[in-house]
């Protein structure tokens, strides 16, 4: 904090009064200006700054008060010392509120006057040596926080390219199941929003969508790619693939909580899926989510052993199949969607997996539908 002494502003429309104040107070300023009017003020003010306004409070057409209310709306770096030879209530109450830094009631000794001055000017080198440090303070944490979003978008790079080999990796294996995974992922965020699901959990459930079958990296090519049905062992060994996708997601601390969903995205409704068992509201709501998706998409896509099925003869499966494969609440929402919306979705994601694009989240409206939201109670959101 300085200790140079202050710059003073003198304000009265009395000029021996103006004069007397300015030999008083010179000795301890390092500069002093007397004026008679408002304009005077804002003149001086634009040619110079100040650190003591000294304003008498009755004076012709701007009073002191009204440089006070002024120097507050104009942001004026000075502290305002009011003198009056009233001392009616009604100022005093102005000066508080206006944050006057004294009132001075006439007649003051010439001591009471520096001293005021004095303690004036002490209190606003405080106030600006606070304001000070909020600001070097204020510029820290800008810097922190340019650094931590930098830091974030070069996490986001590096999760991204994980995804990206991820999938690359089940691209490679079995193309088809890369395409699905994307088809699967469009069609559970779409019914998400429908349902109402929690906007924070949507990215898990987007990744969960894209990597549910990559647990079948660890299934051998004669069965995974076997043209014809399975036999009861080789069925078991494939129903082992989402217990080997949660394992695999769950070593990656940014998808932590999308494991559940990729472990239980066989379940069924009414506790006959795999590879648990469980039943009911138990099942994560993603995984009821993607077990209608799933379900859609496997339904309508082509199979070496099978010809793709029609949209809408998929749609009535899937209504025929509510309340025992797959959640009511959900198969109702997914029945009020149109055949050419689930059809655009799905070119749309065929586009991206074509492409290699991992689309991001941006929203999470429904897409292409006008229908009325189905409300998601707490309990669901969260099981």
């Amino acid at each position: 904090m300085t200790s140079a002494l202050p710059r003073l502003l003198i304000v009265d429309d009395e000029f021996p009064v103006r004069e007397f104040l300015c030999d008083a107070l010179a000795p301890g300023c390092s500069g002093v200006l007397a004026v008679d009017s408002l304009h005077a003020v804002l003149h001086a003010f634009e040619t110079a700054n100040y650190d003591v306004l000294l304003a008498d409070i009755c004076m012709p057409g701007a009073t002191g008060l009204d440089l006070l209310a002024l120097a507050q709306q104009l942001n004026w770096d000075c502290a305002v010392i009011l003198m009056t030879g009233h001392a009616e209530l009604d100022h005093v109450v102005a000066g508080v509120r206006l944050h006057a830094a004294d009132l001075l009631i006439k007649p003051f000794s010439l001591d009471t006057l520096q001293q005021s001055v004095e303690r004036s000017f002490q209190k606003l080198q405080i106030a600006r040596a606070r304001r000070s440090e909020c600001e070097i303070l204020s510029a820290g944490l800008r810097e922190r926080t340019a650094q931590l979003q930098i830091t974030e978008h070069l996490l986001s790079n590096s999760y991204r390219s994980a995804l990206e080999t991820l999938v690359a990796t089940l691209e490679a294996r079995e193309p088809e199941t890369y395409a699905h995974s994307f088809r699967v992922r469009a069609y559970a965020l779409h019914l998400a929003a429908l349902m109402h699901y929690p906007v924070s959990d949507l990215p898990l459930l987007a990744y969960a969508a894209l990597l549910h079958d990559v647990g079948k990296v660890a299934i051998s090519d004669s069965i995974l790619l076997k043209p014809g049905s399975l036999t009861r062992d080789e069925f078991e060994i494939l129903k082992t693939h989402p217990v080997v996708g949660e394992r695999i997601v769950n070593r990656m601390d940014f998808l932590a909580g999308a494991g559940k969903i990729v472990r239980h995205h066989h379940e069924r409704w009414d506790g006959r899926g795999y590879p648990d068992g469980t039943s009911g509201s138990s099942i994560p709501f993603g995984a009821r989510l993607f077990a209608v998706a799933d379900t859609l998409d496997a339904m309508t896509s082509n199979r070496c052993y099978r010809v793709a099925m029609p949209v809408d003869d998929a749609r009535r499966e899937i209504e025929r199949c509510s309340g025992s494969q797959f959640d009511p609440d959900i198969a109702r929402t997914f029945a009020t969607v149109s055949s050419a919306t689930w059809r655009l979705l799905r070119a749309q994601a065929d586009a991206d997996a074509r492409s290699a694009i991992i689309p991001e989240l941006t929203s999470a409206s429904p897409l292409l539908s006008a229908v009325t939201p189905v409300p998601l109670s707490l309990s669901t959101a969260l099981s």
